[in-house]
């Protein structure tokens, strides 16, 4: 039984090695993605074939640009249906609204994403309750988000 204990905290201790550190700036933001998101997305953003897009390069493009952080925070307000490309990969599920969240823990989402798993973000500023609020005036459907997003990397050239 000690040699079985013993092996399964050897097996833990190589897994958790294997796992990059992470620094977090965004803990709420962390807390809320683990909790919510995390079930398709995976942890750290690291997405899932074929179904979740990953997280760890386009939010931090799009939050440079005004269209980029609209659509952001409409795909969590609202959802989004549809297949997407990412980097050569497709992926295609429909990913729920988050509009029950308040508007700050929506900012601090998106901030998390942004800026705790995208090495890089083009300067981009914070997201804050007031920006999603202003969001919130003009709602979208899913399948509108979707055509956002579109116009949105073809704008960026992603």
């Amino acid at each position: 039984m000690k040699n079985l204990r013993l092996a399964t905290a050897s097996l833990a201790l190589a897994a958790a090695a294997q796992v990059p550190a992470q620094t977090v700036h965004y803990p709420g933001g962390k807390s809320t993605f683990d909790g919510k998101c995390a079930v398709c997305h995976q942890a750290g953003g690291k997405g899932m074939d074929g179904l979740a897009p990953p997280l760890v390069e386009y939010p931090g493009r799009y939050a440079g640009a005004n269209d980029g952080r609209a659509q952001l925070g409409h795909t969590v307000l609202y959802g989004m249906f549809g297949p997407i490309k990412v980097k050569d990969k497709t992926y295609n599920f429909k990913m729920p609204s988050f509009a029950t969240l308040s508007d700050a823990e929506i900012a601090d989402v998106l901030n998390y994403v942004v800026f705790d798993l995208n090495a890089e973000h083009g300067g981009a500023r914070p997201f804050d309750a007031a920006e999603i609020h202003a969001l919130r005036a003009n709602p979208l459907d899913a399948s509108a988000v979707h055509r956002q997003r579109d116009a949105v990397v073809k704008g960026l050239g992603l």
